[in-house]
């Protein structure tokens, strides 16, 4: 699979909900490519997941339209 991994930063779980929300409704109408069909994941760093500069990852499976 291809994926798309975007990076979220602030606490969990309001800030990477913001970035599903940014990748469905900005980036995916943006570009030339679509959900895969295959799983998502979610990738936790370690660390405060309460703190404003916690990094975390959405993997997103793609394919070019």
């Amino acid at each position: 699979m291809t994926w798309a991994v975007f990076t979220s930063v602030g606490p969990i779980p309001g800030a990477i909900q913001n970035v599903f929300r940014r990748i469905f409704q900005e980036w995916f109408p943006s570009t030339g490519y679509e959900h895969a069909g295959g799983p998502e994941m979610e990738v936790y760093l370690p660390g405060d997941v309460t703190a404003e500069d916690y990094r975390s990852e959405v993997w997103i499976p793609i394919v070019k339209k």
